[in-house]
């Protein structure tokens, strides 16, 4: 699982690195170690309330995430940079009220 059991590496330091995600144009600028610690939170909040964790399988694949179990911090980087790439709002590595769109809408490039 990608937010609850996701592992949480506490060493904060080259948290713009994002292994194990595919590259693509229009990818978000990295986030900053702050704004990371902030999705981290509110994602494993938003996981649980709306439902999402049960899906986290399916996201990781429309997210671009090759690794097999990928740090929080990567997973986050990887949803800003969809977010960027759909343009559904400021690339901030939340996974909102808007999740089921992720699944849903057509992927782009």
């Amino acid at each position: 699982m990608y937010i609850d059991g996701l592992q949480s590496n506490s060493q904060t330091q080259n948290l713009s690195v994002t292994l194990g995600v595919s590259a693509a144009s229009g990818a978000a600028p990295a986030l900053s170690a702050a704004a990371l610690k902030k999705a981290v939170t509110v994602n494993r909040v938003y996981a649980r309330m709306i439902g999402w964790r049960n899906y986290t399988s399916q996201i990781a694949v429309r997210l671009g995430i090759t690794t097999k179990n990928p740090d929080v911090w990567s997973f986050v980087q990887a949803l800003a940079n969809w977010q960027a790439r759909n343009m559904m709002k400021s690339p901030d590595g939340i996974l909102g009220p808007e999740w089921y769109d992720l699944l849903t809408r057509n992927r782009r490039a």
